[in-house]
This record gives structure tokens, sequence and C-alpha cells, in this order.
């Protein structure tokens, strides 16, 4: 059993013990010597003081302490002035009686202070007002009632009949009487995140008994022989024990918070109660106070009715918030928390609806639409960059439909439109003017983005669910995608065939990851004028079983979609390396990295464990990336650096074709740019090859021009200073088998059959 149980239990009994002693001498009138009747109260007080210590040390709040402080100290203080009231009845001595009243004083001070000071837990102005309302209301009527029952019969008593002199007398009883119900209802209506309900309940108890004991002692004036403190002490002390007792049980360190003030308390109408029942009283006797309690009576109803008044703007304010929550809740529901388009749910809800409509649905449309490359907006640029992407486009969209038309983000960088009451031509025509918003250049977060979207429009026709009218504009969506970028396509008849060869392909795909049935090719790059082989670039292909030979541009945008690149460049990653530690002259080989790889934390370890299981010198291993891929920042600034603290070199593939080009020349860890095969010199102007190789002498970057197929080419950038190419006439990727690569450019020594005509 708990320390604070037994110790609530020794007082528990002491309580009884003395109170039955004081029923006994009230009715029977005393049997034992006086001293006896005081010989409990300071045990028990002494109790509600250890009590009170507990709580002190178990609680952990700064305040909290500081209460039940003030509460030990208050309740040992009392058990001081009952020892000494002990004595003094013992020994008759009157020198005690200063001493006992300075120390009874402190304790009630100290204890009076304690509630004083716990937190009402207010937080608005109406529920101070409130508070401040219920607090008068108590005050009002117990003034009323203490003074019909207590007042004449202190005047009497206390003055003989002499009214002249009451005031000085009746006051102190008055006073005393008043702040013990306001300390009871201050620690009643209180609220606090660290003391129960029940704690402040019973310390509201403790200070209505403590504080009543001389308005009690006024209705025992006929009987000398009773003194009603030995009943009061020891019960005040009990219910502070009490109070510290239920603290300590339902949570000293806080773990278990009473919550906020209670809104609604009983009090305030007990009293109205109470009053009122008095005014009934005096009305039919006839009593002299009679007019007192009328004025009281107004009063309270003054104040009943301010109160109400303030609860009734209370509950309609809350109303009003919860109506207003309820509105939002729904929107929420029903709409996207990002973009605020509808969601899949309003979307469906809505091409439902429209399609019950036998008038309207031959001019029903729905439109699928998903971002192109939005996956690497996510992987490069981070994902606060691709949302506000999302939003611009969803603005736009927004922007280009009418007003009974729905737009929905159904989910990632997929939208949908609704169309209703709207031919064929007319939905074509929104639909581009969408395609057009949507490529404007919008800047998020500093970056310049382009966006390019894909369409898929089906109408109602034949079908007869929504789910069936998304599935086929996704097909078509997907068709749209396959012929390239930012185009859309209406759906027809025998989509289905193609969209079920991508889920094949998929599926296949996956299979060859697992059974390695990829190969890697090789495409040397050669020195201007010479033909040197210096190096070579990696190149999957995969061997299907069925289709043989695939190139990339069979696989690797659904390895992307897929997620499959991953494994499938770790596989090449390794593969390289293998094959180009056997090659002699310190020839390098170069490796395409896709944004997803860029993006794993893993990636150099990757490259570091192909690197050392290879033998491969990390500054023969090439890592190629897109701009794209390289406008990212975060993970792919810190996977580069990573790269580049291994020696790893870095070079910038199909440079001119991406976004934010010379910036990520400044910013970007770049060892080489290869120029796009889209700018090598052909018939005609050759201004952007040579203000490239112009750009990456001033930097202090190696440049390599792709794409060379001609002898022409090849001379005219030689010409241009170019010293490194690679291209078609110079060799097609091929598999390494060591040697083999080197006798493929052995024909390709001679200046004359680089550059001649």
């Amino acid at each position: 059993m708990p320390r604070s149980a037994r110790l609530l239990r020794i007082m528990a009994v002491l309580v009884l013990v003395n109170t039955g002693a004081f029923g006994v001498q009230l009715v029977a009138g005393s049997r034992w010597p006086e001293p006896v009747d005081h010989l409990l109260s300071p045990f028990v007080a002494a109790l509600a003081a250890l009590l009170c210590g507990q709580a002190l040390h178990a609680s952990a709040q700064p305040w909290v302490r500081r209460f039940w402080r003030q509460s030990a100290w208050g309740m040992w203080c009392i058990a001081a002035a009952l020892v000494l009231r002990f004595a003094q009845v013992l020994t008759g001595a009157g020198q005690l009686v200063p001493p006992l009243t300075a120390l009874q004083s402190v304790g009630a001070a100290l204890l009076s202070w304690a509630v004083l000071r716990i937190p009402l837990g207010l937080r608005t102005r109406a529920e101070r007002v409130a508070l401040a309302l219920d607090l008068c209301t108590l005050l009002v009527a117990a003034t009323v009632l203490l003074w019909h029952c207590f007042g004449t019969t202190a005047l009497v008593a206390f003055t003989g009949g002499a009214h002249s002199t009451a005031g000085s007398n009746v006051g102190p009883i008055m006073g005393a009487a008043l702040v013990a119900v306001f300390l009871g209802a201050k620690a009643a209506l209180a609220g606090s995140e660290r003391l129960s309900r029940r704690t402040l309940s019973w310390r509201a108890v403790a200070a209505l008994i403590g504080g009543m004991g001389s308005a009690v002692s006024v209705l025992l004036t006929t009987r000398p022989d009773v003194d009603a403190q030995t009943l009061l002490f020891p019960l005040a002390s009990f219910t502070t024990g009490l109070s510290a007792a239920f603290h300590l049980k339902d949570g000293a360190a806080g773990t278990r918070p009473a919550g906020r003030r209670r809104r609604y308390s009983v009090l305030p109408y007990l009293a109205v109660a109470g009053v009122d029942a008095l005014l009934v009283y005096t009305a039919v006797a006839d009593t002299a106070d009679r007019l007192l309690v009328v004025a009281a009576a107004v009063v309270l109803t003054g104040l009943v009715v301010v109160r109400q008044l303030i609860a009734f703007g209370e509950n309609d304010a809350l109303l009003t918030r919860l109506g207003r929550q309820e509105r939002q809740l729904r929107h929420d529901a029903t709409h996207d928390a990002l973009t605020g388009l509808a969601n899949r749910a309003l979307f469906n809800e809505r091409v439902e609806a429209a399609l019950r409509d036998p008038a309207g649905r031959q001019r029903v449309s729905v439109a699928l639409v998903d971002l192109d490359d939005f996956k690497s907006v996510n992987d490069t640029l981070g994902h606060a960059v691709g949302d506000g992407l999302l939003v611009a486009v969803a603005g736009r969209m927004r922007a280009n439909v009418r007003a009974g038309d729905t737009v929905a983000r159904l989910g990632g960088d997929e939208f949908a439109i609704l169309f209703q009451d709207c031919d064929g031509d007319a939905v074509d025509g929104a639909l581009a003017r969408i395609a057009e918003a949507v490529q404007i250049p919008v800047e998020v977060e500093g970056h310049l983005l382009v966006a390019r979207a894909s369409f898929g429009v089906v109408s109602a026709g034949g079908a007869d669910l929504e789910g069936d009218l998304l599935r086929r504009a996704d097909i078509a969506m997907y068709q749209a995608k396959a012929l390239g970028e930012g185009g859309f396509q209406r759906y027809r008849p025998g989509m289905e065939a193609r969209a079920n060869q991508r889920v094949r392909l998929a599926a296949e795909l996956a299979a060859a990851v697992d059974e390695e049935q990829f190969v890697v090719h090789y495409q040397p790059v050669v020195t201007l004028p010479d033909g040197r082989l210096t190096g070579a670039e990696a190149l999957v292909r995969w061997q299907h079983p069925v289709r043989g030979l695939l190139g990339p541009g069979e696989f690797v945008s659904a390895a992307e979609e897929t997620g499959l690149i991953v494994p499938l460049g770790r596989y090449v990653l390794r593969e390289a390396t293998r094959e180009a530690a056997g090659w002699d002259g310190g020839r390098t080989v170069a490796v395409n990295v896709s944004a997803r790889q860029l993006q794993r934390e893993d990636f150099p370890a990757d490259v570091a464990a192909a690197l050392r299981d290879s033998g491969l010198p990390a500054h023969r291993l090439t890592v190629e990336i897109t701009e794209s891929t390289a406008v990212g920042g975060g993970a792919t600034q810190d996977t580069l650096r990573e790269l580049r603290a291994l020696g790893v070199r870095i070079a910038l593939d199909d440079f001119g074709t991406g976004q934010s080009t010379l910036s990520l020349l400044a910013s970007c860890p770049v060892d080489q740019i290869k120029l796009d095969r889209s700018f090598v010199p052909g018939p005609g102007p050759d201004a952007i090859a040579g203000a490239v190789l112009q750009l990456a002498r001033a930097l202090g970057i190696e440049a390599v021009a792709e794409g060379v197929e001609t002898a022409h080419q090849a001379r005219r950038l030689h010409e241009l200073g170019y010293t490194l190419a690679q291209g078609y006439h110079f060799g097609r990727p091929e598999p390494a088998a060591g040697t083999r690569i080197r006798r493929a450019v052995t024909g390709l020594t001679s200046s004359r059959t680089m550059v001649g005509p």
C-alpha cells in the first residue's frame, strides 16, 4: 500500500473518532477534560502537511510544486498553532495566545495564497467575463445567506444587543466567511492542466470549512462548553490531505491532465436557488431583512441574465465554427489539398451524374492529362518544386475550361477534365488551349520550368460506367505519350491491344532484370584528328529471348516508369567497369546514370564497390548525366559531390537540349560536356558548336562532340578546335570483347580516313 494511502487512512480514523466525540459532547455535554477535545487536531493537521509534502516531491511543473509547497508550510503552521492551542487549554497560559494567533494567521494566509494562484485556464475574453459573473453571483448570494443566518445572531452574541458597535464585531465574521466562499469558488471553478478536477474540488471544500469557523461558532453561542473549532480544524485538514492524495493518485507528474475550466458550473445556479428560497421564506415570515433579500434577488437576476447572454453568444460562435468546420471537412473530403481541384471521388461522382442524364450523355467527354517527365522534376529539384509546378498547371487548366466543366487531380501528376454539353471540336479546342497554357514557362522557387502534358480523350458513346471512361482515356493518354510528348489522342477501338502490350513489356522487363538478359555495347570515343581511341561509352541492349536484340528506345522509358532502371543501371555499371579494367592504355569508360540512381543514398557506395571489385581506377570511370537530371539540388548534388570525392569524372550528356545550361556549368561539378548531335556542324551555320567549345575552354571543361556521322563533320569539328568525338563515323556500339574495340579503331588512325572527303 502506498504511503499516501496509509496516511490518509490514519487521518480518516482520527477524524471519525474526533467527529464522534464532538457529537457526543454536543448531545450529552462534556464528559471528559477540555484538553481532550483538542488532542487529535494537531495530529490530523500534521498528517495533512505530510501528504502535501509528498505531492510537492511528486510534482514536476514549477507552479504545481509552488502550490503544494505553500500548502505544506501552511498546514505545518496550522499544526503548530493547534499544538499551542492544546498547550494553552491544558495549562491556561494566556501568553500562548499571541503566537497561536500568529501561526494560525500565517497558515491560513499560505493556504489561501496557494488557492489564489491556481491558473484559471481561461483563453478568451468571454470565458473571463463568465467566470467573473459566476464569482459575483456566488459572493452576492453568500453575503445575503450569511447575513440572514449569522448576522443578527452575531450582533446579539458579540454586542449584547448594542447595535451601535455591531459593525466592528460582525465584520470579521462575515469577511472570513466571504473569503472562504471566494476561495472555495475559485478552487472549484478553476481549470488546470496539472491539477485534476477532484483535487481542486476537495481543496474548495477545505477552504469553505476552514473559513466558516467563526460563522459556525455564532450558532453555538448558547453552548459555551462546545468549541466548534475542534470539529472544523480536523475536517479542513482532512479535506486538504484528501486533495493531496488525489493529486498523487491522478498523476502528479502531469501525465494525466485535467483539461480546461468547465464551461458550465452548477454552483452559481445553486446560489441563485438558495436566495430564491430565502426570498420566499422572508416574504412569508415577514423578517426584518426582507428588503435586503429582495435587492439581492434583483441583482442576481441581472447577473444571471448577463451570464446567459454571454453563454448564448458563446454557443452561437461555437455553432458558427462547427458549421464552418463542417463545410471545410466536406470540401476537404471532395477536393485535392494541394491544388484545390476536385479529387477522384468528386470527379467520379460528377461523371456518374452526367452519365445518368440521357439527354446530355452523348455530349459528355473525359480527358485524362499526365505531365510528361514530371518525375524527373521531383527527383532532381525536390517535391516542393514539383508541388509548385502542379499548382501552377492546375491553375492554368482551370482558367481554360468553362465554369460548368470539372477539373480534377486524380493523384500525383495525373489530372482529369469532365466536359459536359460540349461537342468534339469544342473539346479539342479547349485541350489545345490547355496544352499551350501549360507549356508557358513558370518560375518555382527560383527554377524556370517548362511543363508538357499528354492528353487522352474519350466521349461517352457506348460507355456505361465512369470507370470505363477513365480506363479508355488512360489508354488513349498512353498512346499519346508513345507518339511523342505534348500531344493528345482520342480513344479508338483497338487501343487496348497496345496498352496490354505495354503491361506485358513491363512484366517481361522485370523478368529480364532478374535473369540478366542484358548486354553492354561500347561506342568508341576518339581524338581528333588522329583517331586515337581514348575510351568508350557503355550502352545497354536487351537480348530479348523472342524479339532478339533491342535498343534502349524499346525499354528504357518502361524501366524508368517501373523503377527497374535502378537494378538495370547497377548491372551496366558493374559490367562496364569489369570490361574496362582489361583495356590497356588507360582508356576510360562512360556509363549513363538516371535521376533515380542519383537520388539514392547508396549509389556512391555502388560505384565504389564496382570500382573495388573490378580493379578499375576511379579516374577512368565517367558518369554521364543529362541536364534535366543535373538541375536538381539536395540529394542529387550530394551524390555528385561524393562521386567527385571518389575520383570519378562527371560528364553532362546531350548538352544544349535541357534547361538552365549556363547556370549548370557554374554550379554543377562537371568535368566534361558532350555536345548534342543536333548541334554537330552540317552544311550551313556551325556557330553553336563553336560557342559551346569556347564556353567549355573558358571554364576548363573538356568538350566531346557526339553524333559524328561523316568525315565532313569530323573535319569541321577539328577546324573549330574539338579534340574528342564519337559517332557512327568512328564506330558503332559493339560488344567489347577485349581487343575487338582496338581492331575497330585501328582503321581510323590515319588523318585521311578521319577528315577526308
